[in-house]
């Protein structure tokens, strides 16, 4: 067997997968209508955004933390909003996942986030708020920010 009796069969596969490749690649022009129809309702997606203090409950147990919700129209999501604290060495952290009803217009709710291991302290956290409401494409919408905590 020569170099030459196995590069011609390699070449050949090299050029199938290719054409492969491209037969089945959608072309770039067949997606615009998608990305226009995305583009369009992007108006219709709602927003979320973490409040710059949240408070301290029942000794550092948990956190309240407000969170404004804005929407064009009716909606039911879960918002996850996540808390995290260093002081000193350590480190305090919780999550809290909670079912939002969201009216047309702009609310403020308030959740309560349970640290894991060490109560929060009063001073400085950080705060992310996520949630993916599926309409009309269940794109994810988020906030992250300083966050003050206060007694």
């Amino acid at each position: 067997m020569t170099v030459r009796s196995i590069r011609r069969p390699l070449i050949a596969t090299g050029l199938v997968a290719a054409a492969a490749t491209l037969a089945f690649t959608p072309s770039a022009s067949a997606s615009v209508p998608l990305r226009a129809a995305a583009q369009a309702d992007n108006a219709a997606l709602p927003t979320i955004a973490i409040g710059a203090t949240a408070k301290i409950e029942a000794k550092g147990a948990a956190a309240i933390v407000p969170v404004t919700v804005t929407c064009t129209k009716a909606l039911e999501f879960d918002v996850t909003v996540k808390v995290a604290q260093a002081v000193g060495q350590t480190m305090r952290a919780g999550t809290t996942v909670r079912r939002v009803t969201c009216a047309e217009g702009t609310q403020q709710v308030r959740i309560a986030v349970i640290p894991v291991e060490r109560p929060f302290a009063a001073g400085v956290a950080f705060g992310v708020a996520t949630a993916s409401p599926c309409d009309p494409y269940c794109t994810p919408i988020h906030d992250e920010r300083r966050l003050d905590l206060a007694l």
